[in-house]
């Protein structure tokens, strides 16, 4: 009881820190992510999003440091302002964290994939999930929301699985493109990618509302960043040119 005691009281002078009209932002912002590689940060190297990120802050003066986090922590952190924002996140998440802002000129863009070991398995929408045994990550909402199926197994983490496919436990699993590939490769499975996309979506950085005057020139940034050829180049040299072998539908 003593200790929640003393961590309500450091919450709450940290949050009139933040709030002290007095309070300077340093240049360095602290922002945080559930992204794993290649998306996130590999070992000993710089995954897209924070490369991209890295970059755009430079443009406009600010350097930053990127920490991964659990899902529901991460948003709380930066709704909060105990970090500065979120690296990616898709839009309409202020709805729900109101004092987090969306920098309105995307980062990058999610496709949602099915995997299987299987070859004869064609999906063309959501509802073709309905005679499997499907596999995900938990704290995916999209998925949460779309997937009705024979059975549903949800995983801790995304390492968790390919395993299920390999042990029979699941027909088809879902995560992203990138990292799912990354996984495979890392874990030494063969993967059969079922093509399309059961969905695409733009991802956006989210900054705590106390940084609302850069948004701007990070939009600015962003938007420069596409148009001279460094996103492209960024991600070449961490997607595409890294992209780990899987077998393609």
């Amino acid at each position: 009881m003593l200790y929640l005691r003393y961590l309500k009281i450091y919450f709450l002078l940290l949050f009139c820190l933040l709030n002290f009209p007095g309070y300077a932002a340093t240049d360095t912002l602290h922002l945080v992510t559930v992204a794993l590689p290649p998306l996130g940060s590999p070992p000993a190297q710089q995954g897209f999003l924070e490369q991209v990120a890295r970059e755009a802050f430079r443009r406009i003066g600010r350097t930053i440091e990127v920490t991964t986090l659990p899902g529901e922590r991460s948003l709380i952190n930066a709704n909060t302002g105990l970090d500065d924002g979120d690296l990616m996140r898709a839009p309409g998440f202020e709805n729900a964290f109101p004092d987090l802002l969306r920098v309105p000129e995307k980062i990058g863009n999610m496709e949602f994939m099915a995997y299987s070991k299987r070859t004869d398995i064609k999906l063309h929408g959501w509802e073709d999930l309905q005679p499997y045994v499907v596999g995900y990550s938990s704290g995916w909402k999209i998925f949460d929301r779309n997937v009705k199926a024979k059975e549903i197994t949800k995983t801790r983490i995304i390492d968790d699985l390919f395993p299920l496919l390999y042990s029979n436990r699941a027909d088809i699993i879902l995560i992203d493109r990138w990292q799912g590939l990354w996984a495979a490769h890392t874990l030494g499975f063969t993967v059969h990618t079922i093509e399309p996309p059961l969905a695409q979506m733009d991802m956006f950085m989210y900054l705590h509302k106390r940084h609302a005057d850069i948004i701007p020139a990070l939009v600015k940034a962003l938007t420069a960043m596409k148009a001279d050829g460094t996103y492209q180049k960024i991600s070449t040299t961490t997607l595409k040119l890294s992209r780990p072998k899987a077998v393609h539908e």
